[in-house]
């Protein structure tokens, strides 16, 4: 059995080992809290970086939205252009056709003029 200094000697030695091991957890404590607040930076980082690029990405898909629009309703107006002109071309050579057919002469033109 173990008498009354032996089992204070033990007693003093768990102590210095609770201390010691009070200490470690205390440093591993504090370096935690530092990482933790280095995390919450970076994420607060990251979320301002991911705003503005978000931002633009929106503007740039604006800027190409307002341009698609534009085109189109300038494609539109040109295909309208163009069909009016061939319309009136058209009809312009179906007169001509109907003139010339009138007065008879058809045969007397040469083949180039005629509409084929």
């Amino acid at each position: 059995m173990m008498g009354i200094k032996g089992l204070k000697k033990e007693l003093t030695e768990m102590k210095t080992e609770l201390k010691f091991m009070s200490t470690q957890i205390s440093n591993l404590s504090g370096k935690v809290i530092v990482l933790s607040t280095h995390i919450s930076e970076s994420m607060d980082d990251l979320t301002g970086e991911l705003k503005e690029t978000n931002k633009s990405i929106r503007d740039s898909l604006k800027t190409t939205s307002d341009a698609i629009t534009t085109m189109t309703e300038r494609f539109t107006v040109a295909l309208e252009n163009a069909l009016d002109k061939m319309t009136n071309m058209s009809v312009q050579m179906n007169m001509k056709d109907t003139l010339i057919k009138s007065l008879g002469i058809e045969d007397l033109l040469p083949d180039f003029l005629k509409k084929k």
